[in-house]
């Protein structure tokens, strides 16, 4: 399915967020997305998803799959940045996404089941190479160690996270086997962003 027809179905992300799923400056995909449409008359006020869905296939990873997990992703990023910064959405699609309220703010629940303490399950991060063990959960935010193949903690250090960071982030319930076995076993690397290796104009 093309990119535009995702959108269409779940809703279209800013391409800020775009890009902060696959940790690039946002101004190279705004580039991207201003590029001229071959055969037709250009204007600068719409953007060439077709350049944008070229820029993001070549960066599909174990991770992200497909164009649904990235649009899932930037759905994702899109809430946390609205969080942030109160920034109000206007003229694009919006993800559907069940809120509760913590402390008088409306924030995203956790959406999978594996990503609660009581499951008991490791928790991987994408772009990160760790295995973690939940060892603290609030409604908003987990807190991680990481944890070796035998179970014990590898590191004094903890990652706290949000419910929106951890719902873009972390390995769902259908990859999180998976996704700890390759960071056990040595097998996961970090990707890394392709233009770094071989610059292009995507």
């Amino acid at each position: 399915m093309a990119i535009k027809e995702i959108m269409e179905v779940k809703g279209t992300p800013t391409l800020k967020a775009i890009a902060e799923v696959f940790n690039v400056p946002s101004q190279r995909i705004y580039s991207v997305a201003k590029q001229p449409k071959e055969g037709e008359v250009y204007d600068a006020k719409v953007y060439n998803w077709d350049a944008i869905e070229r820029f993001i296939t070549r960066r599909l990873n174990d991770e992200l799959p497909d164009l649904d997990a990235v649009i899932d992703a930037a759905l994702a990023v899109d809430v946390e940045l609205k969080e942030r910064d109160g920034r109000r959405s206007s003229n694009r699609g919006t993800p559907v996404v069940q809120k509760i309220t913590v402390d008088g703010k409306e924030i995203p629940v956790r959406k999978y089941k594996n990503f609660e303490m009581d499951e008991g399950v490791y928790v991987c991060l994408r772009k990160d190479a760790n295995v973690y063990k939940i060892v603290l959960q609030t409604l908003s935010h987990t807190c991680l160690r990481p944890v070796g193949p035998d179970g014990e903690f590898c590191s004094e250090t903890v990652k706290v996270i949000s419910n929106s960071m951890l719902n873009m982030k972390g390995a769902g319930p259908a990859s999180v086997e998976d996704a700890i076995a390759k960071r056990f076993s040595g097998e996961y690397v970090v990707p890394t962003d392709p233009d770094e290796a071989a610059p292009t104009a995507e």
